[in-house]
């Protein structure tokens, strides 16, 4: 009986849709949230944008500076949330990427070399190379000897911009202060203008991060996620691949790191404490793995709810961020099993009045039945 129910379930998959990792039975009202979920996707890179306008010409300049923190934290989380999400490596030190791409920025233009708005794609440039160097040896760690490599590079980096041998490059313990670059024809007051400058660059990566995700390489990732044992056999190439996630996840967040320099004109070895790349995993946490909504909330939280906390003490931020682990370990998977099981009872429910033969049907049983188990 099992084996027949499997059979059908089988044949019903490959009914329902047409290309292969495709064929998923439609809820009542999943087109609606598809829909939705459509809204949030791409078209949301030109809802961003509409907002990021309405926002830079109505709030004052200090909302305006706030506003592009937070799309900036946003980008970082989504940087590493690929990372962790995605390809399954733990991180702990990306705020050293982070570094990398603010001091890219900040020494481009401070020696002239580069005007100011190509500063962010250089730094990507520099930062997917880092990360890609750094991925292919750390590929051959996992678990809590690769965060423990990452959490020593979040460590050192700080050192070494302030060492002697470097100092004329990246000023040393005083780091480097640059001249605030304003609007084209002083159009826009210089917080407006970084605001449209951070959510076009935001929403661009954005959107591409979510073609990638959806494509080849994605699906390179999620596999050697979830199965890499099975990715070997059949010849995926571990090292590569975890290498391009580390590279792609090091430019994302080496681009937040630009956009930084440009928005506070200022760069520091000491804004770049460990402390930034534990708050960015608290931000993956929060996220959840792969959405970037969640991304764009935990950033949100990262910016705001660290001043209402320093209200009741200095300690007290660190303390919620331990509660935000502490949550992420041990309640957010229990959420995601009890979602499993009312999925599972609401599409029973659904079987038992539709027809027993129903392509449809049988593939949604299916697909919650595997995801359950």
């Amino acid at each position: 009986m099992a084996e027949r129910r499997s059979n059908v379930s089988e044949a019903t998959v490959k009914k329902a849709g047409g290309r292969s990792g495709e064929a998923t039975a439609e809820r009542p009202g999943q087109r609606a949230a598809g829909q939705w979920w459509h809204l949030r996707g791409m078209p949301a890179t030109v809802l961003l944008a509409a907002a990021a306008v309405a926002v830079a010409l109505l709030v004052p300049g200090y909302w305006a500076f706030r506003l592009s923190s937070v799309l900036i934290l946003a980008l970082a989380v989504r940087g590493l949330q690929l990372l962790i999400g995605a390809s399954g490596q733990i991180s702990l030190g990306h705020g050293a990427f982070f570094a990398v791409g603010a001091y890219a920025a900040g020494v481009l233009v401070s020696h002239h070399w580069l005007p100011g708005y190509a500063t962010v794609p250089a730094a990507m440039l520099i930062c997917g190379l880092a990360g890609y160097l750094f991925g292919l040896p750390a590929t051959r760690l996992a678990g809590p000897y690769l965060a423990l490599a990452t959490f020593a590079l979040a460590i050192a980096l700080p050192q070494l911009l302030k060492h002697p041998l470097f100092e004329s490059w990246t000023g040393g313990v005083s780091g480097l202060s640059l001249d605030p670059a304003g609007a084209p024809f002083g159009i826009l007051k210089a917080d407006a203008w970084n605001l449209l400058w951070t959510a076009a660059w935001a929403a661009l990566i954005y959107a591409v991060l979510r073609r990638l995700l959806a494509g080849p390489a994605g699906l390179a990732w999620l596999t050697l996620r979830d199965h890499p044992t099975a990715a070997m056999a059949v010849g995926v190439n571990v090292r590569k691949w975890r290498a391009t996630a580390f590279a792609v996840s090091a430019a994302t967040v080496g681009a937040a790191g630009a956009l930084n320099t440009q928005l506070t004109n200022f760069v520091s070895p000491d804004s770049f404490t460990v402390f930034l790349s534990l708050s960015l995993l608290v931000g993956v946490a929060l996220a959840g793995p792969t959405s970037g909504l969640g991304a764009l909330i935990a950033a949100t939280f990262l910016s705001f709810v660290p001043d209402v906390a320093e209200k009741v003490s200095q300690e007290f931020t660190g303390v919620l961020y331990g509660a935000v682990m502490l949550a992420a370990v041990f309640v957010l998977p229990l959420i995601g099993k009890w979602r499993n099981r009312a999925a599972l009872g609401m599409a029973r429910s659904a079987h038992a009045k539709a027809d027993v033969g129903s392509p449809r049907c049988a593939a949604e049983m299916n697909r919650i039945a595997v995801k359950e188990k």
